[in-house]
Order: structure tokens, then C-alpha cells, then sequence
């Protein structure tokens, strides 16, 4: 960031660089003056005067020196005999070498090769914008809401029971339900007619169009076997019409008809190719709105359906940003900065961070799953951080020609300072969200990838398209017309909201440098009049000419507005008050306010509930949310009670395994340790039928009576078609349908989960199971058990993520302090956050608002403690570093502590409330 002193040579110097080290010696006392109190330093600063012009070399040597004054890292260099301990011979060689390598200026070498290559560079970067408007789609389509069980989880074990037992298909899908309801016109006219009543138009309808409906299903799985060359996909549609044709009415309408509701359903459980699931759920929907019959309303939900909703969602949020969030998130940038012309820069970055990122994330979608929220992320980002850095830049750039410097050293000093502030800022960002790593959910990862390549983007767009366009139109950005200056409310020909201390000549005007002169005169006397003010220029006060000159370089002298300007803005009078010695109350009182919403942190939540990831308005959540009036919550996601005899080669068809599933059926029953299973109606399988326990002999009996009419008795019949199709080809496995009374991913379904768990383990060690392995499959099995391995995971990465973030600061700036205090105030800052959220989301403080955004759900999501954290830590980092930044160069260019830090706040307070706004629009 700044540059390393430079060093003097040791007592071989030659005469020549004596005489400039004497040189720089000699404004070095002239500088270090203001280094006493404000008061005396403004004083003497006044009282000074020198006769010999500054030139560049003696500014950047006396600053060097300064830098060397101030720095605490000498362990290179020594002040009093001015020889340096790296290298204890005197070769020439390597003394050049180590010289020119301290006093490298990234900035000086960079700035010029953007200058060069300005045209290169714009024409590399509009080379992603046809490779983003092609592969971003693309990357979109590829995202998905679904993820595996974690390997060695209790969920993973289930699933391969369940498919290796049953020989099922790794293309397994989630089920789809098509929710089938009388329509309001229909059932007006005919009240009494029900889905079961065959003598009814409405039963001949729903009939005719479950037929049909299956075989248009069926014929898309065919499309998908000969494309493949497969057989192994395969769809079965589960109805009350397909029970009734095999002699089963009465249990079909058990299971598929509505008590109280005048509705059915129908159950699609299918395997496809992965790509082909939400094709194969849009074209059943397509087909069931060209098919409708007009007796009834029909639509469908299920998780694939809800995925679909949730991208759909997505692509409207990302529609959003572009039409309201960019445009509003602009504005607050041209308010800030005072010049519309340059919200051109912004634009092009934005568009281009966007173009970029999605063109590389494509090839990561194809390779892992990434979750349907990645890209909304992504588009935030890339919008608040390309704002965020134009912001950083732009303003320093515009400040920088405000104080009379030229174009080439107004972008090379807001690459050297600025530039650095972002770097820094997006490094400890990706280094936050890098952290999604550690994760052992590919969807989880894969949004760490997402923001970090977003950042990434940005960064480098940024740090080289904004100071190519710059060469290439700042002359007519940056000093706008009479019309642009009446739109930013500026003088014609200022670049921003600064005050320009050096107006533009006319170009009538053929004495120029007579009245940069005379401009430079009135500077020193004014300044000089001056002589209280808190913050005066630190350079000397050299003839007018030679303050011209400096300024040029130092870019920080302050006029008599300039200090009254400051003096009168909230940032000073508050800080001057924090640092004072009421200050510290102040903070102690901000604390114990905090404390009590801090408190609630412990308590946030990590609900897997569906409505809570659900878009506000979904048919697929309003269709459910009817379904499950009808039906109950627990339908939409049921589990599998697996008992699994294969390990002893024990047939479900013996005595042992019924006396086994009486065990665990009858204990889980229990509507005292299990109220989300009150009763036996919640399970259904060749054990209990429509809440009737089902005796081995009675079993055994209706396997001999077989399935469909040869077998005249329904009951039987009943019971040979459920184990035909809930047994296992081999017949060593079975497993019973439970059906929660609650929504199992809400609290009280995870709840039975673990209890049922915990129950199944101890009745495996005591041998009660007899030998057979019983787990518990489908339901919320994944999804409960993938996000505790991530919340397993989560403080170790809060830890890695704070001791990388530690060890980044305590780098840039070379301090202990300055990481602890980081690490103090963010951590205060989550918690709040945490929570503040728990009192919004789970105790309904601002119900009162009426405000759906802020409604009282009862529980928090797992995820956005998750996201959130990154991006607090992120962009509290950001915002730090670019306040501590201009406060340590004003340091070490002299100002005392107070007047560094006052004029610090004042210069970046206003552009990070900025910034910060920009990214709670942009979020």
C-alpha cells in the first residue's frame, strides 16, 4: 500500500545521493513539525516559510521518511548510523536490487500500462458479454434445491437399504402430487356429487382424466427410456380410480380421497433423467391445463414443483434488481459522487461482473449441484460490490482532481490508496465466503464458489475497466457542461461534489501559469490566516508556486470552507465528541443497549420448514397449503419405516418380523412420547391398514386369497396388494407408510424424528428388533440430517474464517490491535443481528408493521444464519478497512491522532453510509 522508505546507502554513497538525502532530511524536519498537537501544529504550520521549490523526488523521499518515522517495522533500517542489517557486505548489486524492490510502487508501474493498453483492456472485458448473454441462462437452468444424504448419515444408510432391497433406480425423483378439487362452478350446481359417486358426472370426469393423465405420463418416461437406452425409468400413478379397477375401493379412499373436502389427489413417484424432472413436472402442468375438465379444478405441487417456484422466483428477483435495485442503487452513487456522466463507469462494471461470473460458474453447475439461490446472490453482489468499488474509486478519483491534479496522478493515486482499500476488502470477503467450503453440502459450497467468484469479477473489473475508461473519456466526463453541472448541482467543469481549488482556466486565458500562481498565493495566505484550524496542510509552506506543486502531490490541503465545511458536517462534531472524554460513556451506553437483543442470539433457529423458502406467492405453495388443509402437512413428505431381514436372510413373512413391527409400530403409536403419531391410523403396511393391526395369520391368510377379484373377500384383497407392493422382491424387507399429523420439517415433525430415532437405536442394542435393522427413510431424513452436519460444521468455519480474517488485517496494516478490535466489533455486530432477528422472526416484535417481511413466522430458516454471517463479517471488514485506511495515510503524512481520525471519519463517513445503503438496496 504505501511505499517503503527509502533507505539510505551506506557510507559508500555517492556524493550525488547525499545531496538528496540531505535534501530529503531537510524537508523531512520541515514535515514532521505538525506532528505536535492540532493547536501548535496549526501554529507552526503558519508560521513556517521556506524559499526552495518542492520537487518530486524531495516529496516522495520526505514522505518516505516520514513513513520510516512513524513505522514500528525497522528491523531493516537504523535511524541513527543509516546502514541496514539485511545485508551486512556492501555489493552495489544486491543493494540496488533490495532498494528498488522496497521502494516498488505497484501503482506507478500499473497505472501507466492501463493508460497503454486502455483500448485492449475495454475490448478484453465486452469479450464476456456475448459469453455471459449465452452461458448465464444456461447456468441458471442447471441449479436445483435438491442434495444428497451426507455420507455415513443415518439418512444415507436408509436410502441404501431402500435401494438395494427394493431394487430401486439411482434416478429416483420426489413425488409429485396433483391436488384434484371440485370447481366452485360445478359444485354450486351439484353439491351432493363426490369423487367416489359413480353415478356422478364429476366421478366420470376425474376418472376419465386420471386415465389419460397416466397415460400421457407413462408415454414421457417411454420418450426417456429410448433416448437413454434404458429401461430403468419408470412412473407410478397411485389413485383412488386405479385402486378401485383393482378391487380395492374402500381403502383407496382412505388414502386418496378427502374426508371433509370435497377432493382427491393423485401421487406421481417416478424416476427420470436429472435433467429431464422439471421438464417431465412442466409438461404434466401443460397438460393438465389443456385437459381440465370443467367439473373440476386441477394443479399440481410436491418438491419439484416448489423448485421450480423457487428458480421461477429467483429469475424475478434478478428481474427486480435490474429494473429497480440497479437504477435506485445509481442514483445513490451519483448523489454521492455529484456527477450523473459517470454512472456510465458503474454500469459497464456491473454489466460485466455479471457477464463474467455467470460465464465461469457455468462449467462449476456442471460438474456439482448448485442450489437455485446461488444466482440470486451473485446478482447482488455483483451489483452492491461493483457500486461499492465505483464508489471507492470514483470518489477518490473526483476528490483528486477536485484539489488540482491532473488526470494521469489523480487515477494513479486512486489505484495506490483506493485500489488498495478494495483489494484488501475483497480479500477478506472471499476469504469469508471461501469458508462455505468447509461445508460438507455441495449446495452449500457451491454458493461460497458463487459469491467468490462474483467478488472475484468484480475486483478485477473494477481495478482495470474503471481506470481504462477513465483514459479514455475522463476529459469528458469529468469536467461536465453547463447541463450535466445544473443535473449534479456542481460548478461547470467540477468532477464532483468536492469544492475545486483550482478553477479551469479559460481557454481564452494564455497566462496560465501566472494564475495557478496567483491561485496558489491566496491558498498560502488563507491557510496562513488560518492558523486554529484543526486540519492544515501538512506539506511546507513553501512561495505560492511551490504550494501549487504540492498540492499536486499531497492532494490534501484544506481551505478555511474546506475546515468549515468539516466542522459543521455530523461526522465531526461525532466524532469529536467519541473521542472525547464523554465518548467513552457513550460507547458503554450503545453496549448495554445492544446487550439485551445480543442475548437472543443463543436462541436463533434453524427451521427446515418449506413455507419458509417458498416464494411469497407460488401456486405450488398455495396448492399445497390446500392439499394440506385437506389431507394434513404430514402427506407432502411421508416416511418409509423400513425393516430390513436381509443381514440374517429372515422372511417379512414369519412370525419374528410381525412380532418385531408390533414392537416398534405399537411404541411409536404412543401419543404421549411420539403426539405427532397419536395413533395407528398414522401408519399403513402389511401390519396396520387403515389404523386396523393386521394379525400374522390373517396376514398369511390373505396372501393365499391373492390379489384382484379371484379373491372375493375386499379385506383380503386389501392386504395382499399392499404386500405386493410394499415388500421386497426378495420378501426379506417390508416397510410401513407413516404419515406425521404436523409437517415433518417444522419443528415438532423433527422433533418425532429424533425421538423415533433415539427409540429404534435402543431397541437395537436391547434385541428387541430380533436381528432385523429398522431405520426410518424419505420424510425429512436428508434434508434434517445434511443440516446438522452443516451446523456441525459451522463453528469450525466461524473460527478458520475469524483467524484467517486476523491474520489478513493484523498484514494490511501492520498492527495487533487493529485485527482485535476488528474481531470484537463484528462479533458484536452478529450477535445483534442473530439477535434482533429472533425477536422480529420468532417473538414478532414488528408484527405491528403489518409488513409480510417482517411478519412473525415462529422460526428462523437454516439458512440465512448461515449467509449472513459471511456477509456481516465481509462487509463489516469492507467498511472497516476504508475508514482505518484513510485514517492511517493521514497519519503517516503527519496529522496528529485526533485530527487523522476526525478527518478520516469526515472524508469516508458519507461514502460508507453510502455503500451501506447501496447494499441494503442491492440485498
Amino acid at each position: 500500500f504505501w511505499q517503503q522508505p527509502n533507505k539510505p546507502d551506506t557510507q559508500n554513497t555517492t556524493s550525488s545521493e547525499t545531496n538528496n538525502n540531505t535534501h530529503a532530511s531537510e524537508t523531512t524536519t520541515s514535515m514532521s513539525e505538525p506532528l505536535l498537537p492540532v493547536e501548535e501544529a496549526g501554529k507552526e504550520s503558519a508560521a513556517s516559510t521556506t524559499t526552495d521549490l518542492v520537487q518530486d523526488d524531495a516529496l516522495s523521499q520526505a514522505s518516505d521518511t516520514l513513513y520510516m518515522a512513524t513505522s514500528t517495522s525497522q528491523s531493516y533500517y537504523n535511524a541513527a548510523d543509516g546502514t541496514t542489517s539485511h545485508n551486512e557486505d556492501n555489493n552495489p548489486y544486491w543493494k540496488k536490487v533490495w532498494h528498488d524492490a522496497q521502494n516498488f510502487n505497484v501503482s506507478k508501474w500499473y497505472t501507466p500500462m492501463c493508460n497503454k493498453y486502455r483500448w485492449y483492456i475495454v475490448a478484453f472485458w465486452i469479450m464476456f458479454w456475448p459469453l455471459g448473454i449465452t452461458y448465464y441462462p444456461k447456468f441458471l437452468e442447471l441449479t436445483d434445491t435438491q442434495f444428497d444424504a451426507p455420507s455415513g448419515s443415518l439418512a444415507a444408510n436408509a436410502t441404501d437399504v431402500y435401494t438395494e432391497a427394493y431394487e430401486k433406480s439411482d434416478s429416483m425423483q420426489p413425488e409429485i402430487l396433483v391436488y384434484v378439487e371440485v370447481s366452485e362452478e360445478y359444485h354450486a350446481v351439484n353439491p351432493q356429487d363426490t369423487f367416489t359417486d359413480r353415478t356422478s358426472q364429476l366421478y366420470s370426469d376425474a376418472k376419465n382424466f386420471t386415465e389419460y393423465f397416466d397415460a400421457y405420463a407413462q408415454s414421457l418416461i417411454a420418450e426417456y427410456n429410448e433416448d437413454d437406452d434404458t429401461d430403468e425409468y419408470y412412473a407410478t400413478v397411485g389413485s383412488y380410480y386405479l385402486y378401485e379397477s383393482i378391487g380395492i375401493p374402500n381403502y383407496g379412499a382412505d388414502q386418496f380421497v378427502a374426508a371433509d373436502v370435497p377432493s382427491t389427489y393423485i401421487g406421481i413417484a417416478y424416476a427420470s433423467p436429472d435433467g429431464k424432472r422439471e421438464d417431465f413436472n412442466s409438461d404434466l402442468e401443460d397438460w393438465i391445463d389443456e385437459n381440465e375438465p370443467a367439473s373440476c379444478r386441477i394443479r399440481l405441487t410436491g418438491i419439484t414443483a416448489f423448485t421450480t417456484a423457487t428458480r421461477e422466483s429467483s429469475e424475478d428477483d434478478m428481474a427486480l434488481m435490474d429494473h429497480v435495485v440497479l437504477p435506485l442503487s445509481l442514483l445513490a452513487l451519483a448523489a454521492i459522487l455529484g456527477n450523473l456522466s459517470l454512472m456510465l463507469v458503474p454500469v459497464l462494471c456491473i454489466i460485466t461482473a455479471i457477464c463474467t461470473a455467470g460465464t465461469l460458474m457455468y462449467p462449476v453447475a456442471q460438474s456439482v449441484s448448485v442450489t437455485q439461490f446461488t444466482p440470486s446472490i451473485m446478482m447482488s453482489i455483483s451489483i452492491a460490490m461493483s457500486i461499492d468499488y465505483s464508489l471507492f474509486l470514483l470518489s477518490r478519483l473526483t476528490e483528486n482532481l477536485a484539489f488540482g491534479a491532473d488526470l494521469d496522478y489523480a487515477i494513479e493515486n486512486m489505484l495506490e490508496h483506493a485500489g488498495h482499500t478494495i483489494i484488501a476488502s475483497g480479500t477478506t470477503l472471499i476469504v469469508c465466503f471461501m469458508g462455505y467450503a468447509l461445508f460438507p453440502m455441495d449446495l452449500i459450497r457451491t454458493v461460497g464458489y458463487g459469491a467468490t467468484i462474483a467478488i472475484m469479477s468484480c475486483l478485477m473489473v473494477n481495478l482495470s475497466l474503471t481506470p481504462a475508461v477513465m483514459f479514455i473519456t475522463g476529459e469528458y466526463f469529468l469536467k461536465p457542461g453547463k447541463t450535466m453541472s445544473m443535473l449534479c448541482c456542481n460548478q461547470v467543469g467540477n468532477p464532483g461534489r468536492y469544492r475545486m481549488r483550482f478553477p479551469p482556466a479559460s481557454e481564452d486565458d494564455d497566462n496560465d501559469e501566472q494564475a495557478a500562481d496567483e491561485a496558489a498565493g491566496e491558498e498560502v495566505e488563507d491557510l496562513n490566516e488560518n492558523s486554529g484550524a484543526l486540519t492544515e496542510s501538512l506539506l511546507p509552506k513553501e512561495k505560492a508556486k511551490a504550494v501549487a506543486a504540492a498540492v499536486h502531490y499531497d492532494l490534501d490541503v484544506d481551505t478555511p470552507e474546506d475546515i468549515e465545511d468539516m466542522r459543521n458536517s455530523i461526522w465531526y462534531k461525532s466524532g469529536r465528541f467519541l473521542i472525547g472524554p464523554k465518548g467513552i460513556y457513550a460507547l458503554i451506553g450503545l453496549c448495554l443497549i445492544m446487550a439485551p437483543v445480543c442475548y437472543f442470539w443463543i436462541e436463533t433457529g434453524k427451521s427446515l420448514a418449506f413455507d419458509l423458502f417458498l416464494p411469497k406467492q407460488s401456486d405450488a405453495g398455495d396448492t399445497f397449503d390446500d392439499y394440506a388443509d385437506a389431507f394434513g402437512e404430514g402427506y407432502l413428505a411421508p416416511y418409509k419405516l423400513i425393516f430390513d431381514g436381509r443381514e440374517t436372510n429372515t422372511s417379512v413373512n414369519t412370525q419374528e418380523c410381525f412380532d418385531v413391527m408390533d414392537t416398534v409400530i405399537q411404541a411409536l403409536s404412543d401419543a404421549g412420547k411420539f403426539p405427532a403419531t397419536p395413533s395407528l391410523e398414522a401408519f399403513d403396511g402389511i401390519h396396520t391398514i387403515s389404523g386396523e393391526v393386521i394379525g400374522y395369520g390373517q396376514y398369511m391368510d390373505a396372501l393365499s386369497c391373492g390379489i384382484g377379484y379371484q379373491c372375493v373377500n375386499e379385506s383380503k384383497r386389501t392386504i395382499a396388494t399392499v404386500a405386493a407392493a410394499q415388500n421386497s422382491p426378495e420378501g426379506t424387507t417390508t416397510y410401513t407408510t407413516v404419515i406425521l399429523n404436523t409437517d415433518p420439517y417444522d419443528g415438532d415433525g423433527i422433533k418425532w424424528l429424533d425421538d423415533a430415532r433415539d427409540l429404534l437405536d435402543d431397541f437395537g442394542k436391547s434385541g428387541q428388533l430380533q436381528g432385523f435393522q429398522v431405520v426410518l427413510q424419505n420424510g425429512a431424513t436428508v434434508t434434517h440430517d445434511a443440516i446438522d452436519d452443516v451446523y456441525n460444521c459451522f463453528p469450525m468455519m466461524i473460527g478458520v474464517t475469524l483467524v484467517v480474517v486476523f491474520v489478513l488485517v493484523g498484514a494490511f496494516f501492520r498492527s495487533v490491535n487493529a485485527p482485535l478490535r476488528s474481531v470484537f466489533t463484528i462479533g458484536l455486530t452478529l450477535m445483534f443481528v442473530y439477535g434482533l432477528a429472533v425477536l422480529v422472526y420468532q417473538y414478532g416484535w414488528l408484527e405491528w408493521l403489518n409488513w409480510s417481511s417482517v411478519k412473525n413466522t415462529g422460526e428462523i430458516a437454516w439458512l440465512p444464519p448461515i449467509m449472513s454471517f459471511s456477509i456481516i463479517v465481509g462487509l463489516g471488514l469492507d467498511y472497516d478497512i476504508f475508514l482505518a485506511s484513510r485514517v492511517l495515510e493521514l497519519r503517516l503524512e503527519g496529522y496528529d491522532e485526533q485530527s487523522s481520525i476526525l478527518k478520516g471519519l469526515y472524508k469516508t463517513g458519507g461514502i460508507i453510509t453510502a455503500a451501506g445503503t447501496i447494499m441494503a438496496i442491492a440485498f
